[in-house]
């Protein structure tokens, strides 16, 4: 058997976690089940052999249904609800030898980890209760063991305080898990988005490409004209201001467009239309747009430039940062004549 089989990856998510111990758990389950079943069996007991033999044919089974299927909360009712069934059996019998009540106690680990706490304890409680009508109040061959009378109540309180210690574990290993996940999307996020801005980053827009499926979408390229001298005249502090402007500008601009918007950078964005025939009408927009956008300081002053923007169409089964070079071009030749222009790159022949 295969641990991993029928996680999505075998990165330890929750899911991957899951999927791992009910295979652990299929896999031993036929490792105990199936050699117990069999000795039974040789010994005269045949229902509990056919029990143990039937136990062990259905782990089988699941282990197969998961890895075909990866739907592992069925698998999880698989597993426990058989298991409920099979330990009350064995302490109702006494089970091999009168060792039968011994196996209970993987039941609360293992029903809390597979469905949680709140459902976990609930069928904990609810499998205390059979436990406590089969030892008490039912007349089983458990009685004709000749165990010690305080043997009863030692296997319900032991098997409280397992569930209790199995409650504990499981809550602070949830919790763990919680902030463990806020904590990975978190560094996600700040892998893909650039914290002055907001915007996505290079690898941000990257990542958000491979999962669009555009056919031939439109690049824009932009950089904000003169730079250079906002940061020189009124110092870095109002420099990354402005790029702040810049960056709530064109989302605002672009807001009913469906688009991809990025600090590519520096001070240059990028734009990714997916539908490219309003490609010049978008770039003429922005240009109008940014050109308007004013950020005052705090002595009055204020803060102004244009953008120069290079504009180009993918080709069908091309990919964005393949065009990305004809948009680079397309950007420098606008700056080289005279800035605060739009120029779209020529299609190249084929």
């Amino acid at each position: 058997m295969t641990l991993n089989a029928g996680a999505i990856n075998h990165s330890f998510t929750n899911r991957s976690r899951r999927a791992f111990i009910i295979n652990l758990f299929c896999l031993v389950g036929v490792l105990f089940t199936a050699p117990l079943g069999v000795l039974s069996l040789f010994k005269g007991n045949l229902l509990v052999g056919s029990s143990l033999l039937t136990i062990a044919t259905i782990y089988t089974l699941n282990h197969l249904y998961l890895r075909s299927t990866r739907n592992y909360l069925f698998s999880a009712n698989v597993i426990l609800y058989p298991l409920y069934a099979l330990m009350l059996y064995l302490v109702y019998s006494g089970g091999v030898n009168g060792t039968g009540h011994v196996w209970i106690y993987c039941i609360p680990p293992v029903s809390l980890f597979l469905h949680g706490l709140k459902r976990g304890l609930l069928e904990v409680f609810l499998f205390i209760c059979a436990l406590a009508l089969i030892l008490f109040y039912m007349d089983s061959p458990f009685n004709d063991l000749d165990y010690h009378p305080d043997l009863k109540s030692r296997i319900i309180y032991s098997f409280i305080l397992i569930a209790f210690l199995s409650t504990i574990y499981e809550y602070i290993s949830s919790r763990f898990n919680q902030s463990l996940q806020e904590l990975s999307a978190k560094l996600e996020l700040a892998a893909t988005t650039d914290p002055l801005t907001g915007l996505l980053n290079r690898r941000g827009m990257e990542q958000q490409l491979e999962q669009q499926a555009w056919d031939a979408p439109a690049v824009l390229l932009m950089d904000v004209d003169h730079f250079k001298r906002i940061n020189d005249e009124f110092g870095h502090e109002y420099g990354d201001e402005y790029l702040q402007r810049v960056a709530y500008s064109l989302e605002g601009l672009l807001s009913k467009y469906s688009c991809l918007i990025s600090r590519w950078g520096g001070e240059e964005f990028m734009v990714v239309l997916e539908h490219p025939a309003s490609m010049k009408d978008v770039a003429e927009l922005l240009r109008r747009g940014i050109a308007s956008a004013v950020l005052t300081t705090s002595l009055g002053a204020n803060i102004s430039t244009t953008i120069s923007i290079g504009v180009t169409e993918a080709k069908v089964g091309e990919s964005v940062i393949r065009a990305l070079g004809r948009a680079d071009k397309a950007l420098y030749e606008a700056k080289d004549n005279g800035r605060n222009k739009v120029v779209i790159a020529q299609k190249e022949s084929p």
